[in-house]
């Protein structure tokens, strides 16, 4: 007498084997968006930070633009950038970049810099 086919056994043992691989391609593609995600904040986030940079950079030191405040942008996300400045005749001027969590809509930094200005060379 000839046995074809599987037993029991190799069926459940086959079905574990094949779960667990799943499980482990399912949690690295879980991981690779939220890395995707968190590269785009980050691309993002710098983009905004050249922006104010710039628009500092081409405004007359006697400009409104030079007094603290902040500005809400959305892309793919919610982003506040807010920026600070320090000083008289040599200024300091912080610009940080915050991102909405989408999860619990907290908020987090995601770049932060500092220059010095002045108007004179």
């Amino acid at each position: 007498m000839s046995n074809r086919g599987f037993t029991l056994i190799e069926v459940v043992i086959t079905s574990a084997v094949v779960a667990c691989g799943l499980a482990a391609v399912a949690s690295m593609f879980s991981l690779a968006v939220r890395a995707d995600i968190a590269n785009r904040q980050a691309a993002v986030a710098a983009a905004l930070l050249y922006d104010k940079m710039e628009q500092f950079r081409s405004t007359p030191l006697n400009d409104p633009l030079w007094a603290d405040g902040a500005d809400d942008i959305t892309y793919d996300a919610k982003y506040m950038r807010v920026w600070q400045v320090r000083g008289g005749p040599l200024r300091t001027v912080t610009i940080t970049i915050y991102a909405e969590n989408a999860s619990n809509r907290k908020q987090s930094e995601l770049i932060r810099a500092t220059t010095l200005v002045s108007g004179t060379f």
